[in-house]
Parts: structure tokens; sequence; C-alpha cells
């Protein structure tokens, strides 16, 4: 078992794997960028980076700060330990760049603009199926369902095997209270869409089916084709990142927008802030609080001497919240700031690969929740947080709303 979260004013403790932290993570953060900018939990064994500065050039220079020993703390290893598959995020330059190189393509902002009608073809057909009821469970009957239709779109998984590859992908990001390890039921998860995988890629080897999967599968680049082991690292990311991302922010979104009503007001009034409130969520209350990264030589910084070899935490939270960047209103939550900059995805080499799509997918839920549905209201003491070391968002939004009609066609979201 691991310690407990910081009390007020004593010791200086951060677990990330603290359910109590989860509650109110900016506290102890605001603490570790005054008191220990770079933080040492002798029992977990990790350091902290919690400044926009230190976090920002944490990512940008990979070859101090490398991705191959993971980036999650609970599933740390060696560099050079083989994880059974190998996933392009936790590959370092020049190998991660020609791996990038292969798919950046499909998640340009042009490319990702040209979805934006499909996109929201399939988000009416959600909202439709709520909308006369006046209530919904916004993360079941929304924004989950939603984004696994799209990505699974681009990759060309049938619409059949939608709802298992979700449920497998909820798992893998479940944690237990105070424990730094992975549990069955995220194990379980994971050992659902590896062997999913497995069994689906020899069939596109075979020509079967289309998409995203089949482009990789015989795509060359320089000479260079992806192993069986980068295919399925491609595969699982993929279904992973582009699921919860958008899932947890989208929630995180409509949550924070019931709790400041005067700015829900204005978005709903003028449609052309919703890209603004997406940015300023991505940085006040972003999905992915951390990424973990190993050090590949000794370093100093902040008085403090790290070896090489030790686990260092890129807390993103932390940083998004620094009055050093953002100046005194840096702790509040406002849409109309216009911030040159946020790590909500992340810096340099590994800047999210799927951000366009992701914004793309907040943007057009967004906009079609407060034109069809604007008085929803959260039902804040029956909402259910969701936990998880680095990813924050809710398992359950219930809201009430007045009443509306279809707008789609009829058809389900698996056509």
């Amino acid at each position: 078992m691991c310690g407990g979260t910081v009390e007020a004013m004593t010791e200086l403790v951060y677990n990330p794997f603290g359910f109590a932290h989860h509650d109110d993570p900016y506290v102890t953060y605001k603490r570790l960028r005054d008191e220990a900018p770079a933080y040492w939990n002798p029992e977990l064994e990790f350091w902290a980076l919690s400044r926009f500065e230190d976090v920002m050039e944490g990512f940008r220079d990979t070859a101090l700060l490398s991705s191959r020993g993971s980036v999650a703390l609970e599933s740390r290893r060696p560099i050079g330990q083989n994880a059974g598959f190998h996933q392009m995020i936790e590959y370092d330059p020049p190998e991660h760049t020609v791996l990038r190189k292969l798919v950046s393509r499909v998640f340009t902002t042009r490319t990702v603009a040209k979805m934006e009608a499909e996109i929201r073809k399939i988000f009416t057909v959600y909202l439709d199926e709520v909308i006369e009821s006046g209530r919904a469970e916004v993360v079941n009957d929304l924004t989950s369902p939603f984004p696994m239709d799209v990505i699974s779109a681009v990759l060309g998984v049938p619409a059949a095997d939608r709802p298992a590859l979700r449920a497998n992908s909820d798992k893998v990001m479940i944690r237990e209270d105070g424990v730094c390890s992975i549990p069955p039921e995220a194990a379980e998860g994971m050992f659902g869409l590896v062997s999913y995988f497995m069994e689906d890629l020899p069939k596109r080897k075979a020509g079967e089916g289309t998409g995203l999967i089949n482009d990789l599968v015989g795509f060359e680049f320089e000479g260079r084709v992806l192993t069986d082991e980068e295919l399925l690292g491609f595969c699982i990311l993929f279904i992973i990142a582009g699921h919860e991302t958008t899932t947890k922010m989208v929630a995180n979104v409509m949550e924070l927008l019931s709790k400041h009503p005067d700015q829900k007001a204005a978005v709903t009034a003028d449609p052309g802030l919703v890209p603004g409130t997406i940015e300023e969520v991505l940085r006040y209350h972003n999905s992915t609080q951390y990424m973990h990264r190993t050090l590949t030589r000794d370093f100093e910084i902040h008085g403090q001497k790290m070896r090489g070899g030790d686990s260092v935490l890129l807390l993103i939270g932390a940083a998004n919240h620094d009055e050093r960047e953002y100046g005194p209103t840096a702790e509040e939550f406002d849409i109309f700031r216009r911030p040159d900059r946020h790590l909500g995805f992340g810096y340099g080499a590994h800047f999210c690969l799927g951000a366009a799509l992701a914004r793309m997918e907040g943007k057009v839920a967004v906009e079609e929740i407060l034109r069809r549905i604007p008085d929803y209201e959260v039902d804040h003491e029956s909402k259910v947080r969701f936990h998880s070391s680095n990813v924050t968002g809710w398992r359950s939004l219930p809201v009430t709303f007045s009443p509306g009609q279809r707008e789609g066609s009829g058809r389900t979201a698996e056509n």
C-alpha cells in the first residue's frame, strides 16, 4: 500500500494513487510548486516536477528524460526492458519520429476538419437517444460511446466489436485507492484488448477489413515496416487514447460550466467561444494529470540531485496552474482566458498525436449540447469521480434538462 495524501499545512506528501488527492489535487500542486518544485517521494521512489517551465523542459528534453521506461508510474520498468508490445508513446527520438510519421497524416488539422460532419452525425445519434427523456448519464450515454465510434471508424473496427473494446479500455484505467500497482481488473482489460487485436491483425494482413489498421499493416516508410509488436502497440494506444481523452474532457467541460453559470450562459449565447472553452478546460482541469519519465543520467535541479534511472513525474495538472506562467488568476476557471500555451496535450516530440481530433470531438459535442440542451443541470450530489493515477474525470455525471426532439435520421450509432 502507498501512503496517504497531504494534510493541510503539515508534511507535504504527494501520492497520485490516493483517492482523497483526486478530489482536489490543486491544493497539493500549489504546495509542490512553492515548497518542493523538485519533490522526492521516498516510499514510492519517484521525483515530481510541478512548475510550468520545468515540466515543459522535461517534455522537450527526451535525451534526459526517456519514455522507454513507461509513461505511467505503476507500470515503470528499466529502460530497454520488453513490455510485450511496443507503443509509440514509449519510444524516444529518432525511433519515435519514424513511427509518428507513419500515422501523423491521419490526424492533421486539415484531415480532421474533413471529419467534422461525420463526427457531428455520430454525436447526434447518441444525443437523440436521451433528449426526449429530459435526463442522461453523461458518461455512459454520451461522452464514452461517441469517441469510441469515431476512433473505431478511423481504425476500421466493426460496430459490433466496439462495446467490448470500450469496456476493456475503461477497465485498463482502473486503480485502487492508495495502491501503486495495476489491479486485476485493469490487467483483465488489457488482456482483452491484446487478445482482440492479436486475433484481428492476421485478418488484416490477409486483406480483410478497411481503415487505418490495414494501412499500417501495408505501410512502408524509408524501407521500414512495422513489426507485429509495434502494430499491436499502435492498435491499443489508439483505442485507449482515442477514447479516454475525449470521454473525460467533454464530461469535465459540462461539469465545470455547470458550476460557472455566467460563463455557461456566455458560451451558450456565443458558440464561437467553444474552442476557447475547450482550451481552458484542458488547462484548468486536464484529463491527463501527469506523465512518467525515466532519467537517463544524473541531473540536478532546484538543489536536488537526481540519479540516472530515477522515475520523474511531469505534473501537467500542476504546471497548468502555475502563477509563474498564468499570473495571479492561474487558479481560476476563465473561458475568456487566452493563454499562449498550456501542457494539456504535452509538449515537444510527444505532443499528443490526436490533439486535433480530440479538439474537434470536444468542439462538436459541446456545441451540440449547448444548442440542444442548454439548460442542463448536473446532479452534483450523485456524480461519481473516476479514479486513476494519472487520468481524472467522471465515472458518472447525471444531468437533467428540458426534453427536446430528435434531429437525426433514426439510424443507430452502429450503422
